[in-house]
């Protein structure tokens, strides 16, 4: 005997289907949002949360959170609580917290925070700082390679 088809598969009663994600950045509640037809030339700062999906050239200094969308394109040394790079950064970043490059991001300058994620697909040139402790060197090893030298 044959058991009625799952409520999954069923023609009756659908399961609602959740909408697909957004894919394109939003204005941020509570923040700011530069849109791609403006270009910022000097320094952003505040404790607010910014969206850049335009052109910023000079400095950013964020207390809270900075997104910088598909379509940015920022010329400048940037420092926020944590920054996520969708577009295309050409300057150093910083962060208190966490720097994450997405797959359509590319970075060109240094990453310093002591979180760090890169996806498969971003493109950065540059070097990494996590704030690891530089390893000690003893006498015994003179910071030759780790291995002591015999006299």
């Amino acid at each position: 005997m044959l058991s009625p088809p799952m409520a999954l598969f069923s023609s009756k009663d659908p399961v609602p289907q959740k909408p697909a994600p957004r894919t394109d950045p939003q204005p941020l509640p509570g923040g700011t949002h530069f849109g791609p037809q403006i270009t910022i030339e000097g320094t952003v700062t505040g404790s607010e949360r910014v969206l850049i999906e335009g052109t910023v050239r000079g400095k950013i200094n964020l207390a809270s959170d900075l997104h910088v969308g598909k379509q940015a394109r920022v010329e400048a040394t940037v420092h926020a609580k944590n920054v996520v790079v969708e577009g295309k950064v050409a300057g150093d970043i910083s962060a208190d917290d966490r720097v994450e490059l997405v797959t359509t991001a590319t970075v060109d300058g240094n990453i310093k925070a002591p979180k760090i994620v890169v996806a498969e697909g971003a493109k950065f040139r540059g070097s990494v700082d996590m704030g690891s402790a530089k390893p000690r060197e003893t006498n015994e090893h003179n910071g030759h390679n780790g291995h002591a030298k015999n006299r």
